[in-house]
């Protein structure tokens, strides 16, 4: 499993990982865990990461920090349509927290900056 860890302008932090193989559920189980996310909770992420095209975000805006996982795709497109959709999710939790309207520039620029911190560690970790 390749993971990552985002700072969003020291104000939320993600781990985002992808690459994930069976012998990693117990850690991201431990995450999401530590996250306070609820036994059914995890139980079903460890089946979507599992699956094909799929992934799932899960965030705690009490701990200011999101969990994100990206199952393997069956192209590179499909794999980067399901890290935007991911992102959306992000995106969404931190501003409810921080109450910044969706549909802003300040909303649109967190998903920007959030895509463009994963573009720079996949590139950087696919080569």
């Amino acid at each position: 499993m390749r993971r990552h860890y985002i700072k969003v302008a020291d104000k939320w932090a993600v781990i985002f990982a992808y690459d994930i193989g069976l012998r990693d559920l117990d850690e991201i189980g431990d995450w999401l865990d530590a996250l306070g996310a609820s036994e059914s909770d995890i139980r079903r992420a460890s089946q979507v990461i599992m699956g094909t095209n799929t992934g799932f975000t899960f965030s705690n805006p009490n701990l200011k920090m999101s969990v994100t996982c990206i199952s393997d795709a069956s192209d590179d497109a499909q794999w980067w349509d399901t890290v935007v959709h991911e992102i959306d999710h992000v995106q969404k939790a931190i501003c409810s927290h921080y109450d910044v309207p969706l549909g802003t520039e300040d909303a649109a620029y967190l998903q920007g900056y959030i895509m463009r911190q994963i573009v720079a560690l996949v590139k950087f970790c696919k080569t």
